[in-house]
């Protein structure tokens, strides 16, 4: 069965962070798509079976696009799990809530 997306999924690997009320995560941005991002972290607590952000959490991702632009996203988090082996890191799917032209420009620029 094929997978039913509503836009493209580009692959890129940009270093960021992720910003959720005073803390601040490092991770990689691994793909983008239109509206969204797939990011990957560093679990803080590799023995819980749950990740730290759960669906419906609002936060900012910030990051340098490949032109150096500075992004800065404010994002919902559409689901995320930890991820085997052992729970070392956490997969977090993201909405990007209104995409600023920055981001837009660069996902176009990469298709």
């Amino acid at each position: 069965m094929q997978e039913q997306r509503r836009s493209k999924r580009i692959h890129v690997n940009m270093e960021g962070e992720i910003i959720s009320d005073d803390r601040v995560v490092a991770g990689t941005i691994e793909n983008i798509s239109e509206n969204g991002i797939y990011v990957e972290i560093a679990s803080e607590d590799p023995l819980s079976q749950t990740s730290r952000f759960t669906p419906g959490m609002e936060l900012k991702v910030h990051f340098h696009s490949s032109s150096e632009e500075m992004l800065k996203l404010h994002c919902k988090v559409i689901w995320s799990y930890k991820a085997e082996p052992q729970g070392l890191t956490e997969k977090i799917g993201m909405e990007v809530i209104f995409p600023p032209p920055g981001f837009i420009e660069l996902y176009n620029r990469l298709q």
